[in-house]
């Protein structure tokens, strides 16, 4: 099973924006009526139930929104680009690959978040028309959709995690009591990856997963280790098994519960129901091994036999009881509070002189508007002195001795200072 992997989402670029001119018959002298372009298409996760594996994502890597359209003559504004919307598994964990950000924890189906921004749609020459300026000749490109490197990791949402040391008969529990079909063997390790199989219960069901065999050391690394502990932690419910044919049940017992403390010490308040397996092989011993770890624990062990069906039916009657009462409680949970984070105003700019000479100003609005103007045109890059006369940069620049001919650097782009 795909449980992580990384993809790069890229927001769909914005559209030009046109310049046009008004010709009609009668109209003599029509003025500039270039539209604006679309806005491109944004990039969402969305947690479905029908995905349980990221294995939709292990051939494509690369996904690109829609671009928005550019704009027309008489102020025709171009089509926006469609939103494009990735399913994953309820569970998945997103963060930012490069920087190790976390994004979100899509826990509930339908939840979504937003990834990638589309690009905004360039002016049309309409815009920039003013009464000085009444027949402007330039317009601006559309700006570029947003790229992220993401890394998707799967954290099963199971009711029920099966746990249990390797070959403690969990594979042939699964199968008994739900509808998957695990593979079974009589060695250690025949689960490499976690299954899911979905339990009915009269009119009710809850989800059991079996996950792979622990060992000691896990918590650090050893054996399947962490890939087996990260599914744990969602789980409502802990069934864990002994086999009959362990010589030291409690050991075994304590094995695996001192590996889930060391991993994450809140693995210790969730609900568990402990059972001896295999009972098919030796009652006896079965019933010896569940009175023995019973006195360990104060409190009463199951004895179970899947080959035989025995002991199953009030097991999975248990497991629900347990199942409804942690919804109900999950659902009485206050929700946790989200961090309102204000971003800074996009007007404030900054400009330092690096060690080439250049001058880099750096600061979103005059970034993006001269990123996105076409400097080419006649009359664009009179448009941006104007504007950066306006938002007070020029003066800056001024302060800090720029002279004719000295380098601004917005972003990626570069342009010759003029007096």
């Amino acid at each position: 099973m795909l449980d992580a992997v990384e993809i790069t989402v890229r927001g769909g670029n914005g559209g030009h924006g046109l310049v046009s001119y008004h010709r009609e018959k009668f109209v003599p002298r029509g003025g500039p009526d270039g539209g604006d372009g679309g806005r491109g298409g944004r990039v969402f996760l969305r947690a479905v139930d029908d995905v349980y594996t990221l294995e939709l994502y292990r051939s494509r890597k690369h996904f690109q929104a829609q671009a928005g359209g550019n704009g027309g003559p008489n102020l025709r504004h171009g089509a926006n680009g469609e939103d494009l919307y990735l399913e994953v598994p309820v569970g998945t964990v997103v963060h930012d690959a490069e920087t190790g950000e976390f994004i979100a924890d899509l826990e509930s189906v339908g939840e979504e978040v937003l990834v990638a921004h589309g690009g905004r749609g360039g002016w049309g020459n309409k815009r920039f028309a003013t009464p000085t300026n009444q027949t402007p000749s330039y317009s601006q490109k559309g700006q570029e959709g947003e790229e992220r490197r993401l890394r998707l990791e799967l954290r099963l949402l199971a009711d029920v995690g099966l746990i249990g040391l390797p070959n403690a008969g969990k594979s042939t529990l699964l199968a008994a009591v739900s509808n998957a079909k695990p593979k079974i063997a009589s060695y250690p390790f025949t689960t490499l990856e976690p299954m899911l199989g979905v339990v009915n219960v009269g009119w009710e069901r809850f989800t059991l997963a079996d996950l792979p065999g622990l060992v000691e050391g896990a918590s650090e690394g050893y054996g399947l280790g962490f890939e087996f502990l990260k599914h744990i932690r969602r789980c409502r419910v802990l069934l864990h098994v002994v086999s009959c044919e362990s010589p030291d049940p409690v050991t075994d017992y304590e094995l695996i519960e001192s590996e889930l403390r060391a991993y994450d010490p809140g693995l210790a308040h969730v609900a568990r129901v402990v059972a001896i397996t295999k009972a098919d092989l030796d009652q006896a011993a079965a019933e010896r091994s569940a009175a023995t770890l019973a006195a360990h624990l104060g409190r009463p062990v199951r004895v179970l036999s899947a080959h035989a069906g025995t002991g199953l039916e009030p097991l999975v009657g248990e497991l629900m009881e347990l199942v409804e009462a942690e919804r109900k409680a999950a659902a009485a949970r206050p929700p946790a509070e989200v961090p309102v984070i204000r971003p800074a105003p996009v007007d404030r700019f900054t400009v330092t002189i690096d060690d080439d000479g250049r001058y880099i100003v750096e600061g979103y609005t005059a970034v993006t508007f001269v990123q996105m103007m076409d400097t080419g045109m006649p009359g664009a890059l009179d448009e941006v002195m104007r504007r950066l006369e306006r938002w007070g940069i020029a003066k800056e620049l001024r302060r800090l001795g720029i002279r004719p001919g000295d380098v601004v650097v917005f972003g990626d782009v570069e342009i010759a200072w003029e007096a």
